[in-house]
């Protein structure tokens, strides 16, 4: 008999308990920074699409963050990013994952602060032509919901949950052996 393979229903009495991080969430649970970080990334998507700059010399117009990408390729890092964030989010269904993308996270959230921080401490500069512009609503929103999404991406998941406590053993008893056989 002891040769025999367990029935489905002893081996699951004999299954180990998951752990409460390695629970499946459900599709549609935004709790733990998984919402308010999708939300977030939406948002930056859209405010990239915003005015961000208003040229007057050598020309009137009105740039979006879209158009200064087109013309400074370096400036598609964020909107990527954001783009990235979505489906990267969507698909992170434990919280023991949510924390594992923490990192990567973090990192396509910056992107847009850091890049528009490097567009105010070095605005663009023309050779002979003059030129003049104002920054709009559209580049400091885009900052503000980035630097929001990175504050909330460093919290993505949450902190670790305790293992679950082990029956313990008491004094009179002996500890059972590992293999689950009695040698004697």
């Amino acid at each position: 008999m002891n040769e025999l393979p367990l029935s489905s229903e002893a081996r699951e009495l004999e299954e180990e308990p998951v752990h409460a991080d390695d629970v499946r969430l459900r599709w549609n649970d935004f709790a733990h920074g998984r919402g308010a970080l999708m939300l977030l990334a939406g948002a930056g998507l859209g405010a990239f699409f915003c005015p961000w700059v208003e040229v007057s010399l050598p020309e009137d117009l009105v740039l979006r963050g879209f158009d200064l990408a087109r013309r400074a390729t370096w400036l598609w890092g964020g909107a990527t990013g954001f783009f990235v964030l979505l489906p990267l989010l969507w698909t992170r269904r434990t919280l023991s994952r949510l924390r594992g993308a923490r990192v990567i996270a973090t990192l396509f959230s910056a992107l847009t602060w850091l890049e528009v921080l490097f567009l105010l401490a070095f605005p663009p500069r023309r050779g002979m032509v003059p030129l003049e512009f104002d920054w709009l609503w559209g580049l400091y929103a885009s900052a503000a919901v980035s630097f929001a999404a990175t504050l909330v991406a460093l919290r993505l998941g949450g902190s670790p949950a305790a293992p679950p406590p082990r029956k313990p053993v008491a004094p009179h008893e002996p500890a059972p052996p590992p293999n689950g056989r009695v040698l004697h």
